[in-house]
């Protein structure tokens, strides 16, 4: 357990009184996802942070004359992703630690504990975190930070659907069942501690949709290692040293000892914790999701404090707090 998580915990241990309102204000602050500083809108000037007996236990207030003798005052939410939620931030203090360990908990489950009174809240506050991910994947697309491979690298290439499946052709058929079958095309770079997956929406398994996406992420010279499908025949004339493995044969080449089992046995658990999160519902949603599975790869993993501390870092960055 890191330090931030026993730092969580211990202010949820705690009763919900004024008191533990003003610790979780105050480490907040510390954190920078609540603003250490506001300016009054009137005046310009630095507002003083004051007590008060209801709500978050503190505000912001400006008591200069300038505003003949009118308190301005401002919720210490300000400038937060918490503004002008009805939630106290206790509950979106659980919420984020849940998130970051899975929220394997069912909806029924957190509405129960407390932390949100119905579905459509929780809705909300998982996409907020959602957007939080995305973003910070954005960035990371953005500075050309999102590539792999390379000489004496290995990446395994392989494509997967993320559809339902009826069992025995049986149950329902609704809108849901008829939407287009994507295809998401995996890239898995694999290291000795550590994975990097990419993970793109192709309408077809063809060259043309699935090798410029290797071209844009994969550098050239890399050791790529897929199954035997037409379409990764060009791989060799894009610069890469592709190796082949037959499936309906063996699973490991028994001359090169290529396999993909490492991306095999990724798809089970990515699509596990899309299923979970009924991410599959639409093309939409299930893209969102796999951003938010290839952040906790490229970011989460890596950070010093793990996925609890790479989440506050990323609320941090994208709500940026007055100054």
């Amino acid at each position: 357990m890191t330090l931030i998580q026993r730092e969580i915990l211990g202010l949820l241990r705690g009763r919900d009184n004024l008191r533990n309102r003003c610790k979780i204000v105050r480490w907040m602050q510390k954190k920078i996802i609540l603003p250490r500083a506001m300016k009054c809108n009137s005046c310009k000037k630095k507002m003083k942070l004051h007590k008060r007996f209801q709500g978050d236990g503190y505000q912001w207030c400006c008591t200069r004359n300038a505003h003949h003798h009118t308190d301005i005052t401002a919720s210490v939410r300000k400038g937060s992703m918490f503004f002008r939620s009805r939630l106290s931030l206790r509950q979106h203090l659980e919420f984020i630690y849940r998130f970051s360990q899975g929220l394997r908990q069912r909806q029924m489950d957190l509405i129960e504990d407390g932390i949100a009174g119905s579905s459509r809240t929780l809705t909300k506050m998982t996409s907020a975190l959602r957007k939080v991910c995305i973003s910070a994947m954005t960035k990371l697309r953005q500075r050309g930070g999102m590539r792999v491979g390379g000489p004496h690298h290995f990446v395994m290439i392989d494509e997967s659907k993320f559809s339902h499946k009826r069992k025995y052709n049986r149950g329902r058929v609704g809108s849901t069942w008829r939407r287009s079958k994507k295809w998401v095309l995996g890239i898995l770079e694999v290291g000795v501690t550590t994975r990097k997956p990419i993970l793109k929406i192709v309408s077809k398994r063809s060259s043309a949709q699935m090798l410029p996406v290797v071209r844009h992420y994969v550098r050239r010279g890399t050791s790529i290692i897929t199954d035997e499908w037409r379409a990764y025949r060009g791989l060799s004339d894009l610069g890469y040293d592709h190796h082949t493995v037959c499936h309906k044969r063996h699973f490991v080449h028994p001359l090169t000892r290529a396999h993909t089992q490492h991306l095999e046995r990724a798809w089970q658990k990515f699509k596990v914790d899309v299923w979970r999160h009924r991410a599959n519902r639409n093309t939409k949603l299930l893209k969102q999701y796999l951003k938010i599975i290839e952040w906790e790869h490229w970011l989460a993993k890596k950070h010093k404090w793990g996925i609890l501390g790479r989440l506050l870092h990323d609320i941090r960055k994208m709500y940026k707090s007055h100054s």
